[in-house]
C-alpha cells in the first residue's frame, strides 16, 4: 500500500510586519516601566538617606541634652533654639585653654553650635566660596526644651517624583520629630 503524504504547505514564510510592530510596543512598554521603577526607586533611596540623616541629627543633639541634663533642666531657655534664627546660634566657647574644662553652659554652648552647623555654615567654611554643605536641603533644626519635656525637630526641603500631579518632580517639606523626657 502506497504511503499517503498528507503534509500541508505554508504560505508563510517569515514574520509580518504587524508582529514586528506589535512586539516593539510592547518591549517599549516594559522598558518605560523599568526606568520609571528605576527612577522611583532612586528617589526613595535618596529619601530614605535624608530621614536616616535627620534621625542623627535628632538623636546626637538629643544626647547631647541628656549628658548635661542638669543644665537643661535649670532653664526651658538653655538648650531651646532654632538653627534657622542666627541669633539662636551662641559663640563658640573655648574650653580648652581652662584648666578646669568646660562649665555646664559652656558644654551647652558648644553642644548647639555643633549641632548647628549641620544646618547652617556656623564656622565659616563655606565663606570662601562653597566648601560647605549641609547636611540635609534647606534643613531647620529646633529643639524645644519645656520643663523636662524635650522636642527635637528636623525639617528639610525634598524633591519627590510626583507621577499623579502631571509634574516631574514636586517640592515638599519633610519632617522628623522626636519628643523625650529628662530627670
Amino acid at each position: 500500500m502506497p504511503i499517503k503524504n498528507y503534509s500541508v504547505k505554508s504560505q508563510q514564510k517569515g514574520v509580518s510586519l504587524i508582529e514586528v510592530l506589535v512586539s516593539l510596543i510592547i518591549v517599549s512598554f516594559v522598558m518605560l516601566a523599568i526606568a520609571l521603577y528605576s527612577m522611583t526607586g532612586l528617589s526613595e533611596n535618596q529619601s530614605a538617606y535624608f530621614r536616616s540623616q535627620a534621625n542623627l541629627l535628632a538623636y546626637d543633639i538629643a544626647d547631647r541634652i541628656r549628658g548635661n541634663s542638669d543644665y537643661a533642666l535649670e532653664d526651658d531657655d538653655n538648650y531651646s533654639i532654632i538653627t534657622s534664627v542666627s541669633g539662636d546660634i551662641p559663640d563658640a566657647p573655648n574650653c580648652i585653654s581652662t584648666s578646669g574644662g568646660c562649665t555646664e553652659a559652656e558644654l551647652a554652648a558648644q553642644d548647639l553650635r555643633e549641632w548647628a552647623e549641620n544646618f547652617v555654615d556656623v564656622a565659616g567654611q563655606g565663606s570662601d566660596g562653597g566648601t560647605y554643605q549641609a547636611l540635609l536641603p534647606d534643613a531647620v533644626g529646633s529643639v524645644v526644651v519645656n520643663g523636662n519635656a524635650v522636642t527635637v525637630t528636623v525639617a528639610w526641603q525634598e524633591l519627590d517624583w510626583d507621577l499623579t500631579g502631571g509634574a516631574n518632580r514636586g517640592e515638599g517639606t519633610a519632617q522628623l520629630q522626636i519628643e523625650f523626657m529628662i530627670f
